[in-house]
């Protein structure tokens, strides 16, 4: 199927695509008072959020994570999942709102709940006697609940403004350099329009935004790692350059990963740490302050109805215009911002690129045609590391 058939059959039977927020609230009715979110982190945040503008408020979070439970997010309190039944109800709807990787589970909703999805999950909570347990992706054909894409939440698309930039879509497309871009952006385009039982293909993450079998390594790289966490993705960077570089920024806004980061750094050889700085901020277009919600771990994502203040700073004022040759971006959601922040890096000197293209619905387009914006010379491929949800855009 190419890229016009998708669309084209996707306007024929939108309509029977399509479902409705009244009949998604008539197939939870009666556990409209009894919702649980398992899973206190982005995925959870972002899609109560979605579902408090529908009208739907569900009573409390519940997770896995020891350090987190008795504690409040979003003004609902998480719980252990063993006190669920005790605190809620053996009638519980727990929606489990962990990123998944997009397996079907938008069936009936009969069906998604004997299904189950995250399978160690699921066991875990109906050994607990949860008994109605679903993913959040089963909501993902509600195209008006996602509408907007205000929040951040990867495996549900705005289908709406997809169909907006119909165009711009089929541009990306010609734009990508190889046959196995083409096909992953075309799975992944299917997926989101027609039918999400899809399989895209997936490389292993052994190389993740490191795939130099893509172009030419370079042992005076000067690389730019925007979302550096704890130090995993540095970790396949030095395996993969076996430590010849000229220099690398870690930039880390969430306080905590950027503590798991410094101590990383501070372990690796001298020889190594010394090309080292590790920067507790966040890439972004402006210098200053923007609003973030800080899950101290993972997923910490910049949102306007985030809690937290954090320091960002533009790619271009770190580097005080001076050389980078590869920049990385895995920031949930703040790709775009970020490329904006490095316009003059980008259009002087040329550097590699690996960019997260699917924390918004947006970025599946709007990443390659900002890369093309500054340099109109890149070569665009396309790889996905996770069925159906984490991709990366590559230019050189």
């Amino acid at each position: 199927m190419n890229i016009d058939e998708i669309f084209r059959m996707f306007h024929k039977r939108k309509n029977s695509l399509e479902w409705t927020e009244e009949s998604m609230k008539k197939d939870i009715q009666n556990y409209l008072e009894k919702i649980v979110l398992y899973g206190a982190g982005s995925a959870g945040i972002a899609f109560m959020h979605y579902l408090n503008d529908a009208g739907i408020f569900p009573v409390c979070f519940s997770d896995g994570d020891n350090e987190k439970q008795g504690e409040i997010c979003e003004g609902l309190e998480i719980i252990s999942p063993e006190s669920i039944t005790e605190k809620v109800g053996i009638d519980a709807l727990v929606i489990v709102t962990i990123n998944t990787d997009g397996q079907n589970y938008c069936r009936d909703f009969k069906t998604a709940l004997l299904e189950g999805g995250h399978q160690g999950v699921y066991k875990r909570l109906h050994e607990f006697g949860c008994i109605n347990v679903i993913d959040y992706t089963y909501f993902r054909k509600c195209f008006r609940l996602f509408a907007g894409g205000k929040y951040n939440l990867p495996a549900v698309s705005d289908v709406y403004l997809m169909e907006e930039h119909e165009e711009d879509i089929k541009t990306v497309y010609e734009m990508l350099a190889d046959e196995e871009s083409k096909k992953i952006f075309l799975d992944i385009l299917q997926f989101r329009l027609l039918d999400d039982s899809v399989e895209i293909p997936v490389v292993s993450e052994k190389n993740m935004y490191f795939e130099y079998d893509l172009f030419p390594k370079a042992e005076d790289e000067i690389l730019i790692d925007c979302g550096a966490c704890g130090g995993s993705s540095l970790e396949i960077f030095l395996r993969q350059t076996n430590g010849k570089f000229e220099r690398y920024y870690g930039l880390e806004p969430d306080y905590y990963n950027f503590n798991r980061l410094e101590k990383y750094l501070e372990g690796l050889p001298e020889g190594i740490r010394e090309k080292m700085q590790g920067v507790n901020k966040a890439a972004y277009s402006i210098d200053g302050k923007t609003s973030f919600f800080v899950l101290n771990g993972p997923g910490t994502f910049a949102a306007d109805i985030g809690k937290d203040s954090i320091d960002t700073i533009k790619i271009d004022t770190l580097l005080e215009c001076n050389r980078a040759s590869y920049i990385k971006m895995n920031i949930e959601g703040s790709e775009v911002a970020a490329l904006k922040g490095a316009a003059y890096t980008i259009k002087t000197y040329k550097p590699k690129m690996a960019i997260m293209g699917y924390h918004k619905t947006s970025d599946l387009w709007e990443v390659p045609l900002l890369m093309k914006q500054y340099r109109p010379d890149y070569i665009i491929h396309l790889r996905s590391y996770m069925k159906n949800v984490a991709f990366c855009y590559f230019a050189h």
